[in-house]
């Protein structure tokens, strides 16, 4: 039995769809019963709250495997740090006292991006070390709950690995959310300007494998950086456009720019990876273990194919 935390979420529940196709039996922590319609029949739903570490204990009894994925993404510095940091923590205390085989800690790479030693940007290394040079929130308690994870492992008594992604977009059950609504909304042609800087784009499906991959073969303490290709935000908008039928395209801004605070959701990241250079990808480890994800054009194709037209 593998358990999964955020299995009605965008990433979570494209994890839980590949595992049950996999044959494996998945045990899905719900809080919401109405966001439940989007696990597959014959997963288990369970109550628990990562606030709570018996219940998490409970849900636990009996898996061989957890994937984390539950996180706070936009809340409040005091409601992300509690949710993010504290309840990795006790996702970690859970699996220990319920005796899990493997924990799978689902991180970002904004909790990686450090100043690129080789040149200018930075690097999202699975090597590295000290947190991250972006300031914001989110950032720095994903940093933080990887510490709390990776510490475990090596003061002993959990095995667990880290699937880092980078930004992820295309179909998954939760639907059309994440960077699909950027896509879209450049489509719409509602998106003006963005700023031209690099970064990493993967396929939810990709994602899902990976984070499989990583629970069957990965190295305990290892951390597996999951990405599809390294592109510009403005190719990536340009070319979803034109695989999508519209013919709307975007002015690319020089990094270091700002945009309008009416910008659409997901377009103030190219602001923030801007500011940093963008980035490149060390993901050596992840490739090692078979991890071969669809290029852009592919992913963006089947994306636009599957997007609803509105």
């Amino acid at each position: 039995m593998l358990l999964v935390t955020g299995a009605t979420g965008f990433v979570g529940s494209a994890v839980v769809a590949l595992v049950h196709e996999r044959g494996h039996a998945v045990r899905a922590v719900v809080r919401d019963p109405a966001r439940a319609d989007v696990l597959p029949d014959g997963v288990e739903r369970v109550a628990a709250d990562l606030a709570d570490e018996e219940s998490l204990a409970r849900a636990m009894d009996g898996c061989e495997g957890v994937f984390h994925l539950a996180a706070a993404v936009g809340a409040p510095g005091p409601e992300a740090h509690e949710l993010n940091v504290g309840g990795t923590r006790r996702v970690v205390e859970a699996a220990r006292r319920a005796g899990v085989g493997r924990l799978v800690y689902t991180s970002t790479s904004a909790a990686i991006c450090v100043p690129d030693p080789d040149g200018p940007g930075c690097v999202i290394d699975e090597d590295a070390t000290g947190g991250t040079a972006l300031t914001d929130t989110y950032s720095t308690t994903k940093a933080e709950a990887e510490a709390v994870v990776l510490g475990a492992v090596a003061e002993g008594g959990l095995d667990a690995v880290v699937a880092t992604v980078v930004n992820v977009y295309g179909p998954s059950p939760r639907g059309p959310l994440s960077y699909n609504q950027l896509f879209a909304a450049a489509a719409r042609g509602e998106v003006g300007d963005i700023v031209d800087t690099r970064v990493g784009w993967t396929l939810a499906e990709d994602v899902a494998a990976g984070h499989l991959l990583a629970f069957t073969d990965g190295e305990a303490g290892r951390r597996y950086v999951l990405c599809g290709a390294v592109t510009s935000f403005p190719d990536v908008l340009d070319t979803y456009c034109a695989l999508a039928g519209s013919g709307h395209r975007v002015r690319p801004l020089p990094e270091g720019s700002e945009l309008s605070p009416d910008a659409p959701p997901f377009a103030d990241r190219s602001v923030v990876y801007g500011r940093l250079g963008g980035y490149r990808v060390r993901d050596d480890g992840a490739r090692a273990l078979g991890f071969a994800p669809r290029g852009i054009t592919e992913g963006l194709a089947l994306t636009a194919r599957w997007m609803p037209r509105s």
